[in-house]
């Protein structure tokens, strides 16, 4: 019942600077610090190291923190070899957290991407087509000297993000120059920011493209140290429950909230624009302030399997892995030889309810690996949810945004069904349709979802009524 997705996207764009510098011109390194609302949760480790006609790109990220009271540790891991313009050409990326991991590598060829996936045992492939250059977000300040980027001018770049891995446009642009203090040193720096999936990230750096400071939401500050200094906090890190956290409380009790079929609410305190707010349930009934009106009909349609439309949620993709012949088979287990796609779609959450334990997990969750742990938190069932109903013809897309728990809205994942129509359910809680009480803010995978980041740590709700 959570969003760790979101705080890990944050983490891994912010926490990968640009290394420090050597004395003999040909190795960089750099330590940093992690930092959340003040707290030490983390720390990075960076390198550089000129290759003949390349530049090999190290990156180690390691975070503790707790989750629903459950220690969690991640370990990322990101290996990139790029041209002497600092152009992408290989990288290699690992996510390892206490109960789960996540493998990918890829290659440019010529205009493609290719990237590999190793997920639950299995390798899926896909490519991406490219129209520019692509850079690593470990080599922007190194970039930006490189080309000779202008003081207030905006530029436009395609930066690769191993998290979701994906191509995401960035905007750059130089703020000023500053002098800034960090452990009792004196830098003359350059202030950047970096706009990216809805999040902006301020970055400052020196003339020969040493970044000694990143900050970016939701409170979340990266800042040079030395070994030692990274290190030494290490055994105090894990002690912030990242997801109470960032739970936006309200004023109003609400009794038995999954039996919910109506919620009005104003949301505030936030930009809101670019977000999935408006779809079949939900409704923006005032601007400003933004309210907000859901509402939950129990009159279900009658549907086939297998249905062929929308296509776009029926695809395979390299977390939704639909096309796998153990999700297939899984899949017809569960429904047997049931052809209505409405009983069908509740054979299989009702499945996923029951045999996906829930814990609070540190992922970057794919279908695959659910099925075969068969444990998880609501990023997990939402995912094998989708995998399962796609592998049998049932359109199905995976939403994300706020639930309500015990006097207070948490993030939290859960999908829609098209069958004839959109149907919002939940897997983690068993719900078909969801409650009220469900606030959709995105939909999609990784790169939709991080869209959310902005609002973390700033939205309010007010609730106005409720039946």
């Amino acid at each position: 019942m959570k969003r760790h997705l979101i705080f890990f996207y944050a983490f891994i764009f912010i926490a990968c600077p640009s290394p420090k510098q050597s004395s003999n011109d040909t190795s960089f390194e750099q330590w940093m610090g992690v930092y959340l609302k003040n707290q030490k949760i983390g720390y990075s480790f960076s390198q550089l190291q000129k290759q003949n006609d390349a530049y090999k790109v190290i990156n180690r990220l390691k975070i503790k923190m707790a989750m629903m009271g459950i220690q969690e540790e991640i370990i990322s891991d990101f290996s990139g070899l790029t041209d002497t313009n600092f152009g992408l050409r290989k990288f290699d990326f690992s996510f390892q957290s206490l109960k789960n991991s996540f493998n990918a590598w890829g290659e440019v060829k010529q205009n493609q991407l290719v990237i590999e996936v190793k997920s639950g045992g299995s390798t899926k492939s896909v490519s991406q087509t490219l129209n520019n250059p692509i850079y690593p977000v470990a080599v922007l300040s190194n970039l930006v000297i490189k080309k000779k980027f202008e003081m207030g001018k905006e530029y436009n770049i395609d930066i690769f993000d191993a998290t979701i891995l994906k191509v995401v446009a960035a905007k750059i642009k130089l703020l000023g120059r500053e002098k800034i203090k960090i452990n009792d040193k004196n830098y003359d720096v350059t202030k950047m920011s970096v706009s990216m999936l809805g999040l902006t990230t301020i970055m400052w750096f020196d003339k020969n493209g040493i970044e000694r400071k990143e900050e970016s939401q939701p409170g979340l500050t990266i800042i040079e140290e030395t070994r030692e200094q990274a290190l030494m906090q290490e055994e105090t890190m894990g002690k912030l429950d990242i997801l109470s956290m960032f739970s936006v409380p309200v004023d109003t009790i609400i009794n038995e909230p999954r039996e919910l079929k109506y919620l009005k609410v104003e949301v505030s305190g936030t930009d809101t624009e670019d977000l999935e707010i408006a779809d079949n349930i939900q409704t923006i009934i005032q601007v400003k302030p933004l309210i907000l009106e859901i509402k939950i009909n129990d009159s279900l349609p009658d549907a086939r399997l297998p249905l062929n439309q929308p296509v776009e949620f029926l695809k395979s993709t390299l977390c939704v892995q639909s096309d796998n012949k153990e999700i297939q088979e899984q899949a017809k287990k569960i429904i047997k030889q049931e052809k209505d796609a409405l009983k069908a779609s509740r054979l299989i959450l009702d499945w996923v309810y029951k045999n996906i334990d829930k814990r609070a997990t540190a992922s970057l969750p794919s279908a695959l690996d659910v099925l075969k742990n068969k444990q998880g938190d609501c990023n997990e069932h939402a995912v094998l949810f989708t995998g399962l109903c796609r592998a049998i013809g049932i359109p199905c897309q995976i939403c994300v945004g706020l639930v309500y728990v015990d006097g207070r809205f948490y993030y939290h994942a859960w999908n829609k069904v098209f069958l004839n129509q959109w149907i919002s359910v939940d897997p983690t809680f068993g719900q078909f349709p969801i409650d009220a009480t469900h606030i959709k803010l995105a939909e999609g995978e990784l790169e939709e979802q991080a869209k959310v980041l902005k609002i973390v740590g700033e939205i309010k709700i007010k609730v106005l009524a409720y039946k």
